[in-house]
């Protein structure tokens, strides 16, 4: 479910965000980065940093879909702790997310969140 609506949570969100919510994503993606750097918990971030990107689609049924997508981002937290390639994954795929959302890429930003969720099916063997 992961991979059919966070990419096209990514696509509207370039389409319909709010400069403001741009700025949220992209503060979120940078705080995940620093702490992925000194070796924190990003649990919360990481969802913060999702939920951000569904509330600017604009679109209620993707909020409704953050608790589901939660369980995921905590599951890839936890799991990605044992592989350095899947934390080094998740810098560069968010900065190449952030890069798509921040220029108003929508088919960029939808291909960014593909590969960011492919990265963690291969490396995390989920």
């Amino acid at each position: 479910m992961w991979l059919i609506f966070e990419p096209e949570a990514a696509y509207y969100a370039a389409i319909r965000g709010t400069e403001a919510e741009i700025k949220r994503i992209l503060d979120y993606g940078k705080r995940i980065e620093e702490e992925i750097r000194q070796g924190q918990d990003r649990t919360k971030d990481e969802h913060a940093f999702h939920k951000a990107i569904a509330q600017a689609t604009h679109n209620e049924f993707m909020n409704k879909l953050m608790p589901i997508l939660y369980q995921a981002i905590s599951k890839g937290v936890v799991l990605s702790t044992q592989s350095e390639r899947a934390i080094m994954d998740t810098i560069s795929d968010h900065k190449m997310l952030m890069e798509f959302l921040e220029q108003r890429n929508a088919e960029g930003a939808r291909d960014a969140m593909r590969i960011h969720i492919m990265h963690a099916i291969k490396e995390l063997n989920i």
